[in-house]
C-alpha cells in the first residue's frame, strides 16, 4: 500500500459524512452527527430544511445506489473504505476529490478482425451502450418526477446543481383555495414536451399529453388511469422512492367536485395550467393569439374548448401589459412568415414549356437509319451516378479541355507553334497511357445487346460513325468520337448507347449527320435542375447554355435527351419502402394530386378487374334512426339554426310521441328520448332568454380579471383553421383560398329558436364544454350511419356496456367503460354526462339502448351483406362480390395473383408490371390481388368529363358529404399517391377518369396482402361507406378503418366517426397529413409537368417520387433526422443502402470491392471516393467510441468462437439446455471442456429478459449508430441493419451475408471436429454457402451468363467441388425477393426453395451451367462426364414452408439454409418468423452459430443506470 499524503493543518474540522438513504429514519442520525460537532470559532450552526415546493428534483437512483453499497471517506486515515461487509480491506488513498458512485471502465481496442480481444481475455459481459439523447431524457424524468413526488409526500429531497443541472422540470401546481393539485412535466419547449399529472376522486393516476389517446374525463368516471409513458414514470417512481399509491393518492386527489382554476405556468409567458371539470391540461397561446389544448379530450376543438375559453381572458390581460414594440414585431414576423409561405422556386413561366415536345428540333433519325423498333432496347442505369460514373465523366471532362487546349494552339500561329504542339501531343499521349484522359481514336461499342443480353463476340462486325460528345466542363469545346453499332444474334441492331462508357447516346442525329451523345454528369445537371429546382426544360435550357459554353440545343432537344434519359433509370424497391413502417405498414395516407398532364383519348391504361360493384343496401340499414327525412331534419338542428319546414316539424312531432308511449325495448323510442333531452319539442324560446341568463353547471365559472370581460368569444372566432374556411363558387368549403369566409355551424345552431332550440336552461349557451360534447354525440348516432363505429374494438366489451347502462343500477356501467376508450365523441359525452346519467334512469336505459343498437348494426349488416352479394340477381349481372371476397379475403401472394393473371386473356400479353402501359409504379410493392371495378359507377363518371368539378359519389342517402372533385379540362385528373405517414411515397397511379373512392380502394386491395389498419384518405367517410357495400368482409377480416387526414377534416361535415381527432387511439402519433407535405414539394412542378404527355409525365414523376424519398431516407438513416440534408450528396448512400449493385454491371470500378472481397464498400468510403475528402479513421473512431457503453464501460461485442485455440463459453449444460431447449445430446459437443452447439436456430421463443436485450440494441439509437464493427464477414452492421429482423422488414446484403459467413465458419468448426473423431459430426453434410452477390455476378442482366467473373469465387471462399456434400447459392430476383438453391452433390439433385412458389426455371438452369463449369474447371472434362450434371433431378420445393407476409423471404432463406447445413429437416413455418427473426438478430450480435450461451452476451435492459434503454 503507498504512503498516505502528508498532513496539512486543517483550517476547518473534518467533514463528518453519515449514510444517507432519503428516509424519515435517517434524520436523528444525522442531527446526533451535527450535534457532535467540536466547537470552533465559526460556530457549530447547521439548517435542516424542510420537505417543500422550493426543493429540486433528486437523482431517483441515489437512495437505492447508497443503500446497496455506501462509500465513505475515513477522516483519521484520509482513505476510501466500502461497507463491504466483514472482512473487507480498505482500498488505498486516492487523489479524488467527491464521491463517485459509478465505476468507469476504458474502452478496449479492436485490432482484431473480429473486433474481439487481442490480449487472449475472455471478452467481458457486455455493457449497455452509451445512453442516448431520449435515453438520458427518460432518466432525467425519472429523476425529476421522483423528486416531485418526495416534495408533494412531505420527503426529503434533493437535486443536482452545476453542470449536473438537469433540462427536465416536475413542478407541483394548485389551487391555493383548495386541495386540488398535479405536477406539471416539462421535458422541451414544444407542446409535445408538456404534460400535467394527477388523481382523480376514484383513485386513477391520469395524464393530459398532446400523446395520449385517452379522454381524463371519462378515465376519471371510474378508478382506471391514464396508460402513457408519463403515467407509468410516475408508478414506476413511486415504486422506487417506496411511496405506497394510497398515500400518494391521499395528498393529491381531486375532491368530487373541484373548483375550476387557472395560474401562468412560471416558465412560460403565454403558457397555463388550467383545471376544467376536472382534468387538468396546459393551454398554450401563439403571438397571433391561437390558442391550443393538450388535453385528448379536447384535441378536436383544442382552440375553442373549456380550458381554452377559462384561459383567454387570463392571457388576454397578460398580453395587455406587453409591449407594443414586441406585438409589432410578432405582426411583422408573422407577415413575413405569411409571404414565405406562398414563396417558391419559380424557374420558368407556366406556359413556355406547352407543346415543345411536339415542336421540331435540330436533331432526328435519318431516313438511312433503322427503325426504333428494330434497335435493341436501351440498357438500364443508376438513378444516382456510382463512383466509377462520376470518375469516368471526370476523364472525359479533362480530355475535352486539355483537347480544346491543344486545337486552340492549333489554331494559333506565331513562333514555336511545332514545338508546342509536339511537346502537347507528347503530353496527351503520356497521360492518355496513364489513364488520365482517354485516347484518341477508340471506337465505342455497346457490350451487350439491350434486348436479350448477348454479349458482342469477336465474330460480329462493327459499323463505325462520328459521334459529337457534350461535356459537363464549363468552357472546353465540344468532342469529336467514334461509335459503333452491331447486330445481334437476336436480330436487333444494337446502337451505341453509353452506358458502359459513363454516357448517354441519343440515338438521334445532328444536322452534320453525327450522333448526338452526352456525358452523364451533364443529364445530371439537367434533370437535378428539371426534378430538384422544379424548373421548366425551357429554363433548364437557358441554364445549360450560360454555364457551358458548348452546349447549344434547343430546347425541343433538351426535353428529348431529359425524357430518355430518365427513362433508363432503374427505381430500386428500397427506394420506396420505409425503413420504420416496413413492407407492411399499418398506416397510409392516400390522396388524390391535381397535378395532371395532356390527356389525349387514345391512352387507355391496362388493368385487369374484378367487377365488385357497390351492393344494393340500403342506407337506412346501417342507421340507429332508419328514416332519410327524419335524419335530414336532425342534421339540420344539430348544425344550423334555418327554420324547420312543416313536414319536417310534424315529424319531429311525431317522434316526440314516441317518448310518451314510453316503449323501453324501441330503438327509436330511446333515440328519442335521447334527442329531446337536449333539444325539446317545445318552443321554450321565452324561457331561455336568448340564453343570457342560463344558470351554469357547478364550478363550471371562474373569476375573470377586470377588464377582460367578454374577450373570449370574439378571439375564438378569428383565430385557427376555422378562421381560413371560405366558401368558393360552387359552394363548396375549402381550407383557404380568396372565397368569402364560411359561416361556421357553431356559430349559427346556437342561434334557433322555436321547435327543438337547444336547452340553454338547463345547459348554458355558453358552455361550450357540454355543447362541444352533445352535437358529435348526436350526430354520430342518430344523424348518419353507424357501421363500422366499433371496427377495432371489443364488441362484445361494449355490449357489456351497453346492457349495463341499461339494466344494471346507476354507476355500475363506469367499471366496464374500458371498452369505448378509442371512441372520442363517446367517452367525451359519457365522461361529462356521467352524473346526469346516474341521475336519470330514463335517459341512462335511452343511451345504453342506442349504443347496444350501434353495435349490434355491425352483424346485422355482415348478415344483409352476404344476402345482397348471393341474390342471383346479383350474380347473373356478372358481380362477383361474394366470390372476391372469399378468395381474396386472408393475405394472398404476388404468386396467387400470378396464378389468377394466368387464366386471363384480358391483358392481351402486355407487361402490365410496365408502368409506361399500366400508370402507375409501386417499387416495392407487387400485386396479390386482381382490382376491382364499378361499371354502372364508372357510366356515372362519364358523364363529368369536361367540367371544371363533379360532386363526388354520393354513396346512398346515408352520405352527408359535401365533398366534390376538381376537374382540370384537357388534362388528366392527377395521381393518387400513397404515402407511409414517414412521407416516403409507396407508389402512385395516374388518374385518366375523375377521381373515385372506387379506384382508391382497388389501389389498396391490389397492393397490400395484409391491409392497413387506418387509411387516411381526405374523403374517408365516403371510401368506407364504398368499401363496406363492395368488400364489406375483407375489411371486417382486416380490421380496417378508414379517416379523414387532419387538413381536410376541417372541411367536412360528415360524421364524427371519420374524424382524426375522435380516434386517438388510431391516429396519436400519425402525421396523418404527409400525403399534403409530399404534394407541396410536387406541385411545384405543375408548370412543367402539365404540358408533357403521359407517358413523359410517368418517366419524370417517378424520379421525382424516387428523389423525395431518397433524400427523406437520408434523413432517417442520420444520426439527428431533424437536420438539415440538402447540402448532402445522396449518391453515397444510395449505392451503399439502397441499391444493391451498379447498372454497369461488374466492370465498373466500384463493384471492386465486391469482386474482391464480396463486401459493399461503406457509405463513408462511398463519399470519401466522392469528395475527395479524407478523414474516413477519424468517422471510424467516432464511431467505435459511439458503440462503447454508458460510462465509459467494455462495448458489447465478443471474439469468434475458434475450436482450435479460442475460448468457447464458459457456460455449462444447464445453461446450454436453456439457450437450447429443443437440443438433444449430440447437439451441444464437448471438446477439451468447451461447448459448441450443432443445432439449427430454435424456433423457442426468447425470454422476456433476453427479448428486452435484443431490442436494447436499436432502442433510441441512432440508424447509423454501429452495433457491430466488424464480423466474421467483414461487414458493419449498424442499428439500422438490426432494426431490419424486426416486423416484416427486408433482408439486405449486408445482414444476409453476415450470416451467410456464420454458417461458412460453423462448416469449419465441424470439418475440424469431423477430423479429431467427435462421434456427433460425421453424418453432419459438408457444407458451403454462397454470398448474396455472387449470381447477380454470374448473371448481371437478363440472358447474360459470365462464369469468368466468378471463376474465382469459390477457390479464395475454400469450396473444394469435390469434397463438398452440399453447395448453397442465395439468389434475389428482380430485386424484390430471396429465394435459395442448394447444390445436393451427395445425392445428385437440384433443390429450388422459394418462400412464395415462384417460378424454378430460369435460375436453376443457371445454376447446372455454372456447376458444368465450376466441376470442368477444378476437376476436369472426365469429371463432368462422371457427373453427368445435365440427368440431375431440378426439385421444387413442394411441401416446404411458404411465406404468408411481404417482407419475411430473407429469413425464409436463411432459416432453410441454416437447416440445410446441417441436415436437418425443414421444420419451422410463417407462425415461427417473429421467433427466427430474434434468434438470427442474436447470433449476428455475437457473430456466432456455434455460442451456446449466447443469449447471456446480450445488453440487460433492466441494469439500472448501464442499461441500454432504461
Amino acid at each position: 500500500m503507498p504512503d498516505p499524503p502528508p498532513g496539512r493543518t486543517r483550517r476547518f474540522h473534518a467533514p463528518v459524512v453519515a449514510a444517507y438513504a432519503g428516509g424519515r429514519e435517517t434524520t436523528p442520525i444525522l442531527l446526533q452527527h451535527l450535534a457532535s460537532l467540536p466547537p470552533s470559532s465559526l460556530g457549530t450552526t447547521a439548517e435542516v430544511i424542510a420537505p417543500s415546493a422550493h426543493c429540486r428534483p433528486a437523482d431517483v437512483t441515489w437512495d437505492a445506489r447508497v443503500r446497496a453499497g455506501s462509500r465513505r471517506r475515513d477522516p483519521a486515515t484520509a482513505a476510501w473504505s466500502t461497507d463491504a461487509g466483514a472482512g473487507s480491506e480498505v482500498e488505498a488513498a486516492r487523489p479524488t476529490k467527491r464521491l463517485r458512485t459509478r465505476s468507469y471502465r476504458a474502452v478496449p481496442v479492436f485490432d482484431n478482425d473480429d473486433g474481439g480481444f487481442d490480449d487472449g481475455r475472455a471478452p467481458p459481459r457486455p455493457s449497455a451502450a452509451r445512453p442516448k439523447r431520449d435515453q438520458l431524457v427518460s432518466k432525467e424524468v425519472m429523476e425529476a418526477l421522483s423528486s416531485c413526488l418526495r416534495r408533494a409526500c412531505g420527503r426529503p429531497s434533493a437535486t443536482r446543481v452545476g453542470r449536473g443541472k438537469t433540462a427536465v422540470s416536475a413542478t407541483l401546481v394548485g389551487d391555493p383555495e383548495s386541495r386540488s393539485r398535479a405536477i406539471v412535466l416539462q421535458l422541451g419547449t414544444g407542446k409535445h414536451d408538456q404534460a400535467v399529472l394527477w388523481c382523480s376522486n376514484r383513485g386513477g393516476v391520469l395524464c393530459s399529453c398532446f400523446t395520449g389517446t385517452q379522454n381524463a374525463l371519462f378515465l376519471s368516471i371510474s378508478s382506471r388511469s391514464s396508460v402513457c409513458k408519463h403515467s407509468t414514470a410516475l408508478l414506476s417512481c413511486l415504486s422506487t422512492a417506496r411511496i405506497p399509491l394510497a398515500e400518494f393518492w391521499h395528498r393529491m386527489h381531486l375532491p368530487s367536485a373541484p373548483k375550476d382554476f387557472v395560474c401562468r405556468r412560471p416558465h412560460g409567458s403565454s403558457s397555463w395550467v388550467v383545471l376544467f371539470r376536472s382534468v387538468y391540461s396546459i393551454v398554450s397561446f401563439t403571438a397571433a393569439n391561437v390558442a391550443s389544448c393538450i388535453a385528448p379530450s379536447c384535441r378536436r376543438f383544442r382552440a375553442r374548448c373549456g380550458h381554452v375559453n377559462l384561459a383567454r381572458p387570463f392571457n388576454s390581460k397578460h398580453r395587455a401589459v406587453v409591449p407594443s414594440c414586441a406585438k409589432e414585431r410578432a405582426a411583422s414576423t408573422l407577415k413575413v412568415s405569411a409571404a414565405g409561405d406562398g414563396g417558391g422556386m419559380h424557374g420558368g413561366l407556366p406556359d413556355e414549356d406547352a407543346g415543345i415536345e411536339k415542336e421540331p428540333g435540330d436533331t432526328e433519325r435519318g431516313s438511312e437509319d433503322a427503325a426504333e423498333a428494330t434497335v435493341a432496347a436501351r440498357v438500364r442505369r443508376n438513378l444516382l451516378p456510382c463512383v466509377g460514373e462520376v470518375a469516368a465523366g471526370e476523364l472525359w471532362a479533362r480530355t475535352a479541355d486539355w483537347k480544346g487546349m491543344f486545337a486552340t494552339r492549333c489554331a494559333r500561329g506565331g513562333v514555336g507553334r511545332a514545338e508546342d504542339l509536339k511537346r502537347m501531343s507528347n503530353l496527351l499521349h503520356q497521360c492518355a497511357k496513364g489513364g488520365l484522359i482517354y485516347e484518341n481514336g477508340m471506337v465505342h461499342v455497346e457490350p451487350y445487346c439491350g434486348s436479350c443480353g448477348c454479349k458482342r463476340e469477336e465474330r460480329h462486325v462493327v459499323t463505325k460513325e462520328p459521334a459529337v460528345l457534350y461535356t459537363h466542363h464549363p468552357s472546353a469545346p465540344s468532342m469529336r468520337l467514334l461509335v459503333g453499332q452491331w447486330t445481334c444474334d437476336c436480330g436487333r441492331l444494337v446502337e451505341y448507347d453509353g452506358n458502359a462508357d459513363a454516357l448517354f447516346s441519343l440515338r438521334r442525329r445532328d444536322k452534320t449527320r453525327r450522333w448526338v451523345v452526352f456525358t452523364r454528369a451533364l443529364l445530371d445537371k439537367l434533370y437535378s435542375f428539371i426534378i430538384s429546382a422544379r424548373s421548366t426544360y425551357t429554363a433548364a435550357t437557358r441554364h445549360l447554355s450560360a454555364d457551358m459554353l458548348s452546349f447549344s440545343m434547343r430546347r425541343q432537344d433538351v426535353v428529348k435527351v431529359g425524357t430518355d434519359m430518365l427513362r433508363t433509370f432503374v427505381i430500386p424497391p428500397d427506394a420506396a419502402c420505409c425503413p420504420l413502417c416496413g413492407p407492411h405498414p399499418d398506416f397510409i395516407v392516400i390522396d388524390g394530386q391535381a397535378l395532371g398532364c395532356t390527356d389525349p383519348d387514345d391512352v387507355n391504361p391496362v388493368r385487369l378487374e374484378e367487377e365488385v360493384p357497390v351492393l344494393d343496401i340500403p342506407a337506412s340499414a346501417f342507421c340507429v334512426v332508419q328514416s332519410p327525412p327524419l335524419r335530414a331534419a336532425i342534421a339540420k338542428v344539430l348544425k344550423a339554426s334555418a327554420p324547420l319546414t312543416g313536414p319536417q316539424t310534424e315529424l319531429l312531432r311525431s317522434w316526440h310521441h314516441k317518448i310518451a308511449v314510453n316503449d323501453r325495448a324501441s330503438v327509436e323510442t330511446a333515440a328519442a328520448r335521447v334527442f329531446f333531452h337536449f333539444f325539446p319539442f317545445e318552443d321554450r324560446s321565452k324561457l331561455n332568454g336568448g340564453g343570457g341568463t342560463a344558470s351554469s353547471p357547478p364550478g363550471a365559472s371562474v373569476t375573470e380579471p377586470e377588464g377582460t370581460s367578454g374577450v373570449g368569444k370574439e378571439a375564438v372566432g378569428s383565430s385557427g383553421l376555422e378562421a381560413k374556411l371560405r366558401t368558393d363558387g360552387d359552394g363548396n368549403l375549402t381550407l383557404g383560398g380568396k372565397g368569402a369566409p364560411a359561416k361556421l355551424p357553431s356559430d349559427s345552431w346556437r342561434e334557433r329558436v322555436g321547435h327543438c332550440a337547444p336547452d340553454f336552461v338547463t345547459y348554458a349557451k355558453k358552455d361550450d364544454g357540454a355543447w362541444l360534447h352533445v352535437r358529435p354525440f348526436l350526430q354520430a348516432f342518430l344523424g348518419e350511419t353507424v357501421s363500422g363505429m366499433f371496427h377495432g374494438h371489443d364488441e362484445n366489451a361494449a355490449r357489456l356496456l351497453s346492457n349495463c347502462l341499461r339494466l344494471q343500477a346507476a354507476g355500475k356501467w363506469r367499471d366496464v367503460s374500458e371498452a369505448v376508450d378509442g371512441i372520442g365523441f363517446l367517452t367525451n359525452f359519457l365522461g361529462w354526462f356521467a352524473s346526469v346519467l346516474d341521475e336519470e334512469e330514463p335517459l341512462r336505459h335511452a343511451v345504453g339502448t342506442v349504443l347496444l343498437c350501434a353495435v349490434d348494426m355491425e352483424e346485422s349488416v355482415d348478415k344483409l351483406f352476404s344476402a345482397a352479394a348471393d341474390k342471383k340477381d346479383t350474380i347473373d349481372r356478372g358481380s362477383v362480390n361474394a366470390e372476391y371476397c372469399r378468395t381474396w379475403g386472408g393475405t394472398p401472394t404476388p404468386a396467387d395473383y400470378n396464378r389468377w393473371r394466368a387464366g386471363k386473356v384480358a391483358d392481351g400479353g402486355v407487361d402490365m408490371d410496365d408502368p409506361f402501359v399500366s400508370f402507375e409504379t409501386f417499387p416495392g410493392l407487387e400485386r396479390v390481388r386482381p382490382g376491382i371495378k364499378d361499371t354502372e359507377a364508372l357510366k356515372r363518371r362519364v358523364g363529368y368529363k369536361g367540367k371544371d368539378r363533379h360532386a363526388a359519389d354520393v354513396e346512398g342517402d346515408g352520405d352527408a358529404c359535401n365533398k366534390a372533385f376538381s376537374i382540370k379540362c384537357g388534362l388528366t385528373q392527377g395521381v393518387f399517391n400513397v404515402v407511409c405517414p414517414h412521407v416516403i411515397t409507396l407508389g402512385f397511379r395516374c388518374l385518366f377518369r375523375a377521381e373515385s373512392v372506387g379506384e382508391a380502394l382497388s389501389i389498396v386491395l391490389e397492393r397490400f396482402p395484409s391491409l392497413p389498419k387506418v387509411i387516411f384518405y381526405d374523403v374517408a367517410c365516403k371510401l368506407d361507406k364504398n368499401a363496406l357495400r363492395r368488400v364489406r368482409p375483407i375489411l371486417r377480416r382486416h380490421g380496417v378503418r378508414c379517416i379523414l387526414d387532419r387538413p381536410h377534416s376541417i372541411t367536412h361535415t360528415c360524421s364524427p366517426i371519420y374524424m382524426p381527432d375522435e380516434s386517438l387511439g388510431s391516429t396519436a402519433g400519425v402525421a396523418t397529413q404527409a400525403a399534403e407535405v409530399s404534394n407541396s414539394i410536387a406541385v411545384a412542378n405543375r408548370t412543367s409537368l402539365a404540358y408533357m404527355t403521359p407517358k413523359t409525365y410517368m418517366a419524370h414523376k417517378m424520379v421525382q417520387v424516387a428523389m423525395m424519398n431518397i433524400r427523406k431516407l437520408l434523413r432517417m438513416a442520420s444520426s439527428n433526422t431533424k437536420s438539415e440534408n440538402d447540402h448532402v450528396a445522396l449518391a453515397p448512400f444510395y449505392h451503399s443502402q439502397i441499391v444493391r449493385g451498379c447498372q454497369r454491371g461488374s466492370a465498373c470500378s466500384c463493384q471492386a470491392s465486391i469482386v474482391d472481397t464480396g463486401v459493399r464498400e461503406t457509405e463513408a468510403a462511398l463519399r470519401d471516393k466522392v469528395d475527395g475528402t479524407r478523414g474516413t479513421d477519424d468517422r471510424l473512431g467516432a464511431e467505435l467510441q459511439d458503440v462503447g457503453a454508458a460510462d465509459g464501460q467494455a462495448p458489447v461485442f465478443v471474439d469468434e468462437v475458434v475450436v482450435d485455440d479460442a475460448t468457447v463459453g464458459d457456460s455449462d449444460g444447464d445453461a446450454a439446455a436453456l439457450f437450447h431447449p429443443t437440443c438433444s445430446d449430440e447437439d451441444v459437443v464437448l471438446d477439451g471442456g468447451r461447448q459448441v452447439n450443432l443445432a439449427p436456430l430454435s424456433i423457442v421463443p426468447l425470454s422476456d429478459g433476453h427479448a428486452a436485450g435484443l431490442d436494447a440494441l436499436v432502442n433510441g439509437r441512432a440508424p447509423a449508430t454501429v452495433v457491430r464493427p466488424r464480423n466474421k464477414a467483414k461487414v458493419r452492421l449498424t442499428v439500422a441493419d438490426f432494426r431490419r429482423f424486426e416486423a416484416e422488414n427486408w433482408l439486405n446484403d449486408s445482414t444476409m451475408n453476415s450470416f451467410v459467413s456464420l454458417i461458412n465458419k460453423r462448416a469449419v468448426q465441424i470439418a475440424a471436429l469431423r477430423g479429431v473423431g467427435v462421434p456427433a459430426t460425421t453424418h453432419l453434410p459438408r457444407t458451403f454457402m454462397f454470398n448474396t452477390f455472387f449470381f447477380s455476378r454470374l448473371r448481371e442482366r437478363a440472358g447474360c451468363y459470365d462464369y469468368a467473373g466468378v471463376r474465382r469465387w469459390g477457390f479464395r471462399g475454400g469450396l473444394d467441388v469435390g469434397a463438398v456434400d452440399r453447395i448453397l447459392i442465395p439468389v434475389n430476383v428482380a430485386n424484390l425477393h430471396w429465394v435459395l438453391v442448394l447444390v445436393d452433390v451427395q445425392h445428385r439433385r437440384l433443390i429450388f426453395f422459394d418462400s412464395l412458389g415462384g417460378k424454378a426455371a430460369p435460375i436453376l438452369g443457371t445454376v447446372r451451367k455454372w456447376l458444368t463449369d465450376e466441376v470442368g474447371a477444378r476437376l476436369g472434362t472426365d469429371a463432368v462426364e462422371a457427373w453427368d450434371i445435365a440427368s440431375w433431378d431440378g426439385v421444387v420445393d413442394v411441401g416446404m414452408p411458404r411465406q404468408a407476409d411481404r417482407g419475411s423471404c430473407g429469413v425464409f432463406v436463411l432459416a432453410a439454409a441454416d437447416r440445410f447445413a446441417l441436415g436437418a429437416p425443414l421444420s419451422f413455418s410463417q407462425h415461427d418468423v417473429p421467433v427466427l427473426r430474434q434468434r438470427m438478430g442474436v447470433a449476428l450480435f455475437v457473430d456466432s452459430l456455434t455460442a451456446v450461451d449466447g443469449c447471456s452476451l446480450l445488453p440487460d435492459a433492466g441494469e439500472g443506470d448501464d442499461a441500454v434503454d432504461k
